[in-house]
């Protein structure tokens, strides 16, 4: 019988003798709470990994009771690891691969693959340890690759982070290649990433290394295809800084009324994503080029 997170919260909670004040506080609301425990809505994954904390168990007690899944462990895992990448946070992506890593073969070997992706993306943000993050990143290629010679898409995933790697410590020449190598296998898998992100990140990488090395007209038009795919899967995904980078590479070749306008349109979608970090870097371009009309 599956069993509703909500009336596992209450069960804790009862036990360690919290009111649900003092189980909300910091988390949500009060009223919210009551909502979850009656299994009349759902907490988010960032409410339950809290909820965790505060109530002294480990995430993965919500989602199996008497070994009967309530969630689905492996997905909100990485929905969660995902939504930590999102907001750069990777002390908490390398505490949750540490956590999962040992027991992740025994559930599948693609989420052991995912973990160890991270592993590797997590040491290079927190140690700068580029050799040994992409020592990683390829043992996480091999997990599943075995003799293919044709990537599957989450193995150009990491294949795409080895490149951005590249890309971070400026040694764009194998950047390029490498991003050259990942959209080479994306378009020899028939209906990979039909929500189009991956092919998205890819061109966006490859179009930010060809900036770098001042190939500007060669950058905008893998920027315009990016947008252009943004536009057909109605996507928002890297679709504002594309327009920002599409805007620099006009503003190189002498087309600076063009940028503004794609450096204003992407300020546009940054503010309604509410980007602070990406709105001042659109804001300073803007400035750059009103002082040069």
């Amino acid at each position: 019988m599956k069993i509703e997170v909500g009336s596992v919260i209450n069960e804790l909670r009862i036990k360690q003798n919290l009111t649900r004040e003092e189980l909300a506080k910091d988390i949500c609301e009060t009223n919210a709470l009551s909502d979850y425990e009656r299994s009349i809505s759902s907490p988010t994954i960032d409410e339950l990994a809290l909820f965790a904390d505060k109530l002294k168990v480990d995430l993965h007690y919500f989602f199996t009771t008497k070994n009967e899944p309530i969630y689905n462990y492996i997905e909100t895992i990485k929905l969660l690891i995902n939504k930590y990448k999102r907001t750069r946070n990777y002390e908490a992506i390398y505490e949750i691969v540490q956590k999962e890593m040992a027991t992740a073969p025994e559930k599948s070997i693609s989420f052991y693959q995912f973990l160890k992706w991270h592993e590797g993306i997590s040491l290079f943000y927190l140690f700068n340890d580029k050799q040994r993050a992409i020592e990683l990143l390829n043992e996480a290629i091999q997990i599943t690759m075995g003799k293919r010679v044709i990537l599957h898409q989450q193995e150009i995933e990491v294949l795409n982070s080895i490149g951005i790697i590249h890309f971070k410590t400026k040694n764009y020449e194998e950047a390029i290649i490498i991003f050259n190598e990942a959209l080479e296998f994306i378009e020899n898998i028939p209906h990979a990433n039909q929500e189009g992100t991956i092919i998205v990140k890819i061109i966006h990488g490859l179009a930010q290394t060809l900036t770098e090395l001042h190939y500007y007209q060669e950058s905008l038009n893998y920027t315009l295809k990016g947008i252009n795919i943004c536009n057909s899967i109605e996507s928002l995904y890297l679709y504002a800084e594309l327009h920002l980078l599409t805007g620099k590479n006009l503003v190189q070749l002498q087309q600076p009324e063009k940028g503004l306008h794609y450096i204003k349109q992407s300020k546009n979608i940054f503010s309604l994503q509410k980007n602070e970090e990406f709105i001042r870097m659109a804001e300073h371009e803007l400035e750059s080029i009103l002082q040069c009309l």
